[in-house]
């Protein structure tokens, strides 16, 4: 790992911590199945894989979201390594961490979140469709991430338990939220080309 460009050293704690908390999430399954838990706290270890193969193996996120799918002229813009460091820990850490330790209370933000991993998931496979070519975070996002989001919401709706309005609410504020934020970055790079 030493000399690689990880734009920081949270994404070395995301790849140590990566086979722990699967193997965490495999010790707890039974748990995990009852009253569907693992809709909260089986993406955090997806998560971590996730962003093991975005940042550090095989790595190449940041230049490959800003140069590639954004069409910017730098590694590190508009998306920033402080911007990285705050979606991925911030965000994603850290809200996987409280949905799950919230579970039951919280299912908006479950919600969310699972939609936003269908996100990340949707982007990650559509520009490597497009391209016809891998992407980092393909095949982590595609095959794992955005399909535990999309089971997870799919959980939820079927929870007579919960309101569907407000499942759906914050559903569209994940989906939507992911797609504005690549969207107002896009405007961004357009912008300053002029």
């Amino acid at each position: 790992m030493r000399g690689r460009d990880t734009h920081g050293r949270w994404p070395y704690v995301a790849a140590l911590a990566a086979g722990p908390a699967v193997a965490a999430a495999v010790a707890a399954r039974g748990e995990l199945a009852r009253g569907g838990r693992w809709a909260a706290w089986l993406p955090l270890p997806i998560l971590l894989c996730h962003q093991s193969e975005e940042w550090v193996w095989p790595g190449g996120f940041l230049p490959w979201i800003n140069r590639v799918a954004l069409g910017a002229d730098a590694d590190e813009w508009p998306l920033t390594p402080a911007a990285g460091l705050a979606v991925n820990v911030g965000l994603g850490w850290g809200g996987q961490a409280l949905a799950g330790l919230t579970y039951g209370r919280t299912p908006e933000l479950q919600a969310l979140l699972s939609a936003m991993h269908v996100a990340n998931g949707l982007l990650h496979a559509g520009e490597a469709v497009r391209r016809r070519r891998y992407n980092p975070g393909v095949v982590t996002g595609a095959l794992a991430l955005g399909p535990v989001g999309a089971a997870g919401l799919a959980r939820q709706w079927r929870d007579p338990a919960l309101r569907r309005s407000r499942l759906a609410a914050a559903a569209a504020v994940g989906l939507g939220g992911s797609g504005a934020l690549f969207g107002a970055l896009r405007r961004k790079v357009e912008r300053r080309a002029g």
